[in-house]
């Protein structure tokens, strides 16, 4: 009998998933611009319930700039991390971090200030600049890990990605 019942459940859970997923928009309504998103949820919560284009677009680049400004505040984890390297390979890949961090913040704040001036080409040459992998493609180049970095990062390729499908939905 409780394998009959564990059965039902797992059966009743997965049903119930499969029927969610169908209405996910009723349950989690999607914000107009995020239509074309592929984290819907996230890119909603990034919007805050913009009404027009240029808002929406401007709310989901200060977020990319929010979660890039914490990426940039994992320097000094980055440099302890690269401690074990010789000093040289060490200094690299701190100024290549560094520098990498810099730009990604410089690109996105170019980008919000394009999308004020109307210039969506520029925004778009921003945002996609901005989306920089440089400083950990070095650090695993050289074999070193930086676990909270790379979740960071993943957050931030996502924010990225909704951010580009805001400002460029068709």
């Amino acid at each position: 009998m409780a394998n009959y019942n564990s059965f039902s459940l797992l059966s009743l859970a997965i049903v119930t998933l499969l029927l969610a997923s169908q209405n996910a928009d009723a349950l989690f309504p999607v914000n107009q611009f995020c239509k074309t998103a592929t984290y819907k949820i996230l890119c909603t919560r990034m919007v805050h319930g913009a009404t027009n284009l240029q808002d929406a677009s401007a709310s989901a680049i200060r977020v990319a700039i929010h979660v890039a400004n914490k990426i940039r505040a994992l320097t000094p984890v980055v440099v302890q991390a690269a401690s074990d390297l010789d000093p040289t390979m060490k200094s690299q890949i701190v100024d290549t971090c560094k520098e990498s961090f810099e730009n990604t913040i410089e690109d996105l704040n170019l980008s919000l200030d394009l999308l004020r001036q109307g210039d969506m080409g520029g925004v778009g040459t921003r945002l996609s600049a901005a989306f920089d992998s440089d400083c950990l493609d070095a650090l695993k180049e050289q074999g070193v890990a930086v676990p909270s970095l790379v979740r960071i990062y993943s957050k931030f390729e996502k924010v990225m990605d909704n951010s580009l499908a805001v400002a460029f939905q068709s």
